[in-house]
């Protein structure tokens, strides 16, 4: 039901914003600490730091990018706050010359986030990775579900039909 995938060596950590950050920057920070990424890109932010917690040499100026109020303005107001930060994930990206990820979020946006990462950058099944933090709970079988849990189930696909819907029209240019 949840979504998660195998993880390999890649580019960088994306840290995507939630409700609990703190369990999803935990995770993020221990797949650096393990070696597995050089950079951490916290999108919602327009940061990115490198693995030792220092900024890249280069380019030297992030200020143009991100989802400011007046970026934010060129995409259509019912694009979901997740879509932007990959948007911006994917323009920290390739501003820096990094074409692999690990995405990290919470247990139940996971298969949301692989739905946008694919339809964003397309099906790269060997570079882009997604992990759900550990420390957001959430229970790996159906029957063990509460109320609660089925609510932000529904939410969730609720939300990736919502994108479905809207990224079948063409994306307006950012520039």
């Amino acid at each position: 039901m949840l979504y998660a995938s195998d993880v390999k060596k890649a580019d960088a950590v994306v840290l995507l914003l939630g409700p609990d950050f703190k369990a999803r920057q935990k995770k993020a920070e221990e797949l650096l600490a393990q070696g597995l990424a050089d950079f951490l890109i916290i999108p919602a932010y327009h940061k990115i730091t490198c693995a030792h917690g220092e900024e890249p040499a280069q380019p030297a100026v992030l200020a143009e990018s991100g989802t400011s109020p007046e970026k934010r303005r060129l995409y259509p107001e019912y694009y979901e706050d997740t879509h932007l930060e990959l948007i911006e994930a994917g323009e920290i990206m390739s501003r820096y010359g990094l074409t692999s990820a690990i995405f990290v979020s919470s247990p139940y946006h996971m298969r949301r986030i692989k739905i946008m990462v694919t339809k964003l950058f397309g099906d790269k099944q060997n570079e882009f990775y997604f992990i759900p933090t550990p420390y957001e709970k959430a229970p790996a079988n159906i029957w063990e579900f509460t109320p609660s849990e089925w609510k932000k189930l529904r939410r969730e696909y609720g939300k990736i039909l919502w994108f479905l819907i809207y990224s079948i029209f063409p994306r307006p240019s950012a520039n």
